[in-house]
């Protein structure tokens, strides 16, 4: 596409008609108004639309970058932008209907959505972790989108060359505040890490633990992740159907996805009590969709290995993407969980 929006001024209707009409060529767009911007991870614009007909929604969510970090955030915003093109569209899911999703030569990317509040759809939040059927019912469709592409790595970078995976070149954002002591420590000050153990506040082990799991993925079947499983980017419609938005789509093991979802999505003490029979529910999902499903011992193994994962993205999250509440919930559910399942002997470090 034509070079997009730099600023938040520049979406103007001219730009709207165009980049929408491009898309949808029929109805005409006779007025629009922002009427809301959100500052976060992106920029996401609540835009009123009028058309000349209901085509198109009467209200839209724009997310593009308009931060001042959105430069460094711009591989997250091409990421969301290939996951609603030509990622989301080969899977059976439920997920908000895309108007847009474009980039242009200079590497900016965007897109368009729904405004799931016109739905009536609840969001779930950090703040509220799920009830067990809830929690099953995200499992069932994280299962289902797992299994389309189950154990194609061989065709997956060739079908979508722009995928990403958890290595630390992906990650280096992650792993740069690992390897410098100066920036680790503005972490450890934050409430997030002042509740944790002391003994997870160690960037080598954590590095360490994190290129172990990488070693036991790789016996592992591959497939392609929703890739950011916390509460906040998972809703229900009306009729309780669960919901999966904000997509960051990467290769890996089915564990990832469902390691983070888990332990990030319930309460510290119904975790204890439910996770294994949440992740039974996960590998019958997996057969009742035609896969050959791990067996319950090699499963529970990985979804230990893989809370690491979490620990790492949460104690190490940007203050500028969630709240720092946010930040401390999630990492405080990774912390516990990690001292729960002894993770760092369980890879080994």
């Amino acid at each position: 596409m034509k070079d997009l929006p730099r600023t938040i001024e520049e979406v103007d209707l001219a730009w709207l008609r165009g980049a929408l009409g491009t898309e949808h060529p029929g109805p005409e767009i006779t007025g629009m108004r922002i009427v809301e911007i959100i500052h976060g991870a992106c920029t996401k614009l609540r835009i009123e639309i009028d058309a000349d007909h209901d085509f198109l929604p009467r209200r839209v969510i724009m997310k593009a970058g308009f931060e001042p970090h959105s430069e460094a955030m711009a591989h997250m915003h091409a990421n969301e932008m290939h996951a609603y093109r030509d990622f989301v569209p080969t899977i059976e899911t439920n997920s908000p209907r895309c108007l847009l999703a474009a980039e242009d030569s200079h590497g900016r990317a965007l897109v368009i959505l729904e405004d799931l509040t016109l739905r009536d759809v609840e969001f779930q939040s950090l703040h509220r972790p799920l009830d067990r059927s809830t929690a099953a019912a995200f499992l069932e469709g994280l299962a289902r989108q797992h299994a389309r592409w189950w154990d194609e790595k061989s065709s997956l970078f060739a079908r979508f060359p722009w995928l990403p995976d958890t290595s630390e070149a992906r990650f280096h954002h992650y792993f740069g505040i690992l390897t410098d002591p100066s920036r680790f420590e503005e972490f450890t000050v934050r409430p997030r890490c002042a509740a944790m153990p002391r003994d997870l506040l160690d960037p080598a082990r954590i590095r360490a633990a994190h290129g172990a799991m990488r070693a036991h993925h790789e016996t592992m079947p591959f497939t392609v992740l929703h890739g950011d499983m916390h509460l906040g980017n998972l809703y229900r419609d009306a009729d309780g159907r669960p919901g999966f938005l904000d997509w960051q789509p990467r290769v890996a093991p089915w564990s990832v996805d469902v390691s983070y979802f888990l332990v990030a999505g319930l309460d510290l003490v119904d975790r204890r009590h439910w996770e294994r029979d949440l992740l039974r529910h996960y590998l019958d999902g997996l057969t009742r969709h035609g896969i050959d499903a791990p067996s319950f011992e090699e499963a529970f193994a990985a979804y230990r290995r893989d809370i690491i994962w979490g620990l790492l993205i949460w104690m190490l999250n940007g203050w500028q993407f969630q709240t720092e509440a946010a930040n401390t919930a999630a990492a405080s559910r990774f912390a516990m969980a990690m001292i729960d399942h002894d993770v760092f002997a369980e890879l080994g470090v």
